[in-house]
């Protein structure tokens, strides 16, 4: 749900600043002197640089990537787990960008800049959409390479730590020592608290007779 918010609050933000920038073409701010500042520029009808600007197909052509792509990024985004969260955050990202150029190039025919940028080996201007393309794309490899569970440089320690965790969880609890069962020090034949004889019916308490059993035969002969 909050990938939906996300995903709309910058394409606002986007369409919202270029709007307000154009509302002012021909003013410029420069917030830092000849580095970084607002200045709004005719529509770039190619792509970065004003590459393909004087290309007649380009606009419809671009129009259709943009399209395909975002389509193909949106059942990425559906498939991946939602673990993933690196990796599901970037590709939103990467669409915000790309259907808020998506837009100006469908309604304004070219994509409003406004962002002046220099690097002092390099100067353009750009715009939201744009910022949002490029972190996306960023996070995107640096998920690939190092964030993602499944990243190629990523240290895999924690999979024999979980294997271990799931063979632990299959051992039967029967079969672990009970540590806290109290143990006897006395072994185990002395640890009968009924003798045998006792168990099978020979009591040592029955009635013993004093007389031997020949001379109590004998006495029962004489009474005859």
């Amino acid at each position: 749900m909050w990938y939906a918010l996300l995903f709309f609050v910058v394409l606002l933000v986007d369409q919202v600043t270029k709007a307000i920038a154009y509302a002012l073409y021909g003013k410029s701010v420069m917030l830092i002197p000849k580095l970084f500042g607002f200045e709004a520029i005719p529509l770039n009808t190619g792509i970065s640089f004003g590459w393909l600007a004087d290309k007649a197909w380009a606009q419809p052509a671009l129009i259709a990537i943009t399209g395909v792509a975002l389509l193909v990024f949106l059942i990425v985004f559906l498939k991946l787990p939602k673990r993933k969260r690196f990796l599901r955050f970037s590709i939103i990202m990467i669409m915000t960008g790309a259907a808020g150029n998506l837009i100006d190039r469908a309604v304004e025919q070219g994509v409003r800049d406004f962002i002046y940028m220099n690097f002092g080996f390099t100067e353009f201007n750009n715009n939201v959409a744009d910022l949002a393309v490029t972190a996306g794309a960023v996070m995107f490899i640096l998920a690939l390479l190092f964030v993602d569970e499944d990243a190629l440089f990523r240290k895999h320690k924690h999979h024999g730590g979980a294997q271990g965790e799931i063979a632990a969880s299959a051992v039967p609890a029967e079969a672990l020592p009970a540590a806290d069962a109290p143990q006897s020090d006395v072994p185990p034949a002395e640890r009968q608290d009924v003798p045998q004889d006792q168990a099978s019916g020979k009591g040592q308490d029955a009635p013993q007779s004093d007389a031997p059993p020949a001379e109590g035969r004998d006495a029962g002969k004489d009474r005859g």
